[in-house]
C-alpha cells in the first residue's frame, strides 16, 4: 500500500511555548508541516523563527496564509466564518490583499501561495478573489461542489481538534490515525488539520508524540510520503 498525506497546523501567529513544542516535535521526527499563519496577528518573533527554519530545513515546512485577522463575521450566531455570506466581494478582496501583502513582506520567497480560510468558511466570492490574486492552492475542510477550477484544492478533512458543546479538546492519536487511514483509500492525498494551541496538557503532549512517531514510521515505508503544498505544486508544474 502507498499513500500521500499532509499535516496542516493552523492559527500560527506568535512564538509561544505551544508553538515551539509542536514545531520542535515535528522537526525532531522529521515530519513536514504546513503552517497556516494569521497575517494580521503575526508577531516579529515568529517571522524570524520561521524564516530561519525555512532557510535551514526547507523540506520540513511551508508557510501559508490563514485569512487576515481570523475574525468571525457571522451575523446569525451559527457557523463561523471570516469569508462568507455577510462579506461582500470588495470586503473579502481587501482582507485577502492585506493578508497577502503582510505575508510577502514578512516571508518573501518563503511564502507559498496557498490560502486556508479561517473556520473553513468561504463562498464563491472568496474563490474568485483568490484566483484574481494569484493563489495556487486552497485548503479548507471537506471539498464543495460547484467551485470553479483554476486553484488546486487540497482539503484537510481529518481534524485533531474535538469540538463538543462549546468545549475544545483533542482526539486520541489512534483515532486520528484511523481516520487518516480510511481517507487514504478514498482520496489521492489525505490531510489532517491541527491547532498547536490545543496541546496544552501532558496527556495531549503524549498524544501528539504518538501521532508524530507513527507518521515517522509510515514515512519510512516505501511508497508513503508526507508532503508540503510546495511539494505538490512542484510535481504539478513538472507535468
Amino acid at each position: 500500500m502507498s499513500a500521500r498525506l499532509f499535516i496542516r497546523n493552523d492559527d500560527a501567529c506568535r512564538l509561544d511555548s505551544a508553538f515551539r513544542f509542536f514545531f520542535e516535535l515535528a522537526r525532531d521526527h522529521e515530519i513536514p508541516v504546513v503552517h497556516a499563519v494569521i497575517p494580521g496577528k503575526l508577531e516579529k518573533s515568529l517571522i524570524r523563527f520561521l524564516c530561519r527554519a525555512k532557510e535551514k530545513t526547507p523540506q520540513l515546512l511551508d508557510i501559508v496564509q490563514h485569512g487576515w485577522l481570523h475574525a468571525n463575521h457571522c451575523v446569525d450566531g451559527k457557523t463561523k466564518f471570516e469569508f462568507g455570506a455577510s462579506r461582500t466581494y470588495s470586503m473579502q478582496r481587501e482582507d485577502i490583499r492585506l493578508g497577502q501583502k503582510k505575508m510577502r513582506q514578512a516571508f518573501g520567497g518563503y511564502f507559498t501561495r496557498a490560502f486556508v480560510p479561517p473556520y473553513h468558511g468561504y463562498d464563491q466570492r472568496t474563490w474568485r478573489v483568490l484566483g484574481e490574486e494569484g493563489f495556487q492552492v486552497f485548503s479548507g475542510g471537506a471539498p464543495r461542489a460547484g467551485l470553479k477550477k483554476g486553484i488546486m484544492e487540497i482539503p484537510a478533512e481529518v481534524s485533531f481538534s474535538r469540538y463538543d458543546k462549546g468545549r475544545k479538546s483533542i482526539y486520541p492519536a489512534k483515532e486520528v490515525l484511523g481516520k487518516l487511514a480510511r481517507g487514504i483509500h478514498r482520496r489521492p492525498i489525505c490531510g489532517v488539520v491541527t491547532h498547536h494551541a490545543d496541546f496544552k496538557t501532558m496527556a495531549s503532549h503524549k498524544e501528539l508524540e504518538r501521532f508524530f512517531k507513527c507518521v515517522a514510521g509510515l514515512k519510512s515505508k516505501e511508497g508513503w510520503r508526507v508532503l508540503l503544498f510546495s511539494d505538490i505544486l512542484s510535481v504539478t508544474r513538472g507535468k
